[in-house]
């Protein structure tokens, strides 16, 4: 029975780490495909990069790519990490590797919970980076440089929360409003598939501790 039971655990944990490490190919492939292709938000890319000496702009556009930048390694990290962990898991799984199951155990455990403590900032922060978006397209407003028309044309949206715009049509919405509302959606969405992940690595690490168990007894 023992013998059914490790099989089983085995065969669980090689099929997760699989699934994770396909997950993990696919979001570096993605965090790669926006940070390199030229053609995802050209204009509003090319706008972020353009030095402001405009004060608060300047200020608002630096921690815009600094975040940005940060973003891009902490998610290129985690794909690289998860990876690895994914491919360790399989072959400890499928060739029944009992020291390599309990380091991959110890590794994908510290992963874990390092993606909750990015989940929890990000949670904690949020009241902060929308003060820096909105912030960011109240001054380009303001300025009257291109980063608004850009945001303009992008979003569909016209004027900012509390300044009459008789240029805005009746019911479009505002440019500090939209630009936010589709930051806060993908956050919600990546916030689901974080989730997901998570509960991905939880079960494979049960599955590893389950198969040490069986091996010690």
């Amino acid at each position: 029975m023992s013998k059914v039971a490790d099989g089983c655990s085995r065969g669980v944990l090689a099929l997760l780490n699989i699934a994770l490490l396909l997950a993990s190919l696919v979001m570096i492939g993605l965090v790669l495909w926006i940070r390199f292709d030229n053609n995802f938000e050209a204009e509003i890319r090319k706008d972020l990069k353009i030095h402001e000496n405009i004060n608060p702009l300047g200020s608002y556009k630096e921690l815009i790519n600094t975040g940005l930048t940060v973003s891009f390694w902490v998610l290129l990290g985690f794909g690289i990490a998860g990876a690895v962990i994914g491919l360790l898991g399989a072959v400890a799984a499928v060739f029944n590797l009992k020291c390599l199951i309990g380091f991959h155990f110890c590794v994908l455990l510290i992963m874990a919970l390092l993606e909750i403590a990015v989940g929890i900032y990000i949670l904690v922060t949020r009241d902060t980076l929308r003060q820096t978006v909105q912030g960011y397209v109240i001054s380009a407003y303001n300025a009257h440089t291109l980063d608004y028309d850009s945001i303009r044309m992008r979003y569909d949206c016209c004027g900012i929360d509390g300044t009459p715009d008789l240029a805005c049509l009746t019911g479009q919405p505002t440019c500090t409003g939209a630009v936010w509302d589709r930051l806060d959606f993908t956050l919600m969405v990546a916030g689901f598939v974080l989730l997901g992940i998570l509960i991905l690595q939880f079960i494979s690490c049960l599955s590893s501790l389950l198969s040490l168990c069986i091996k010690r007894n």
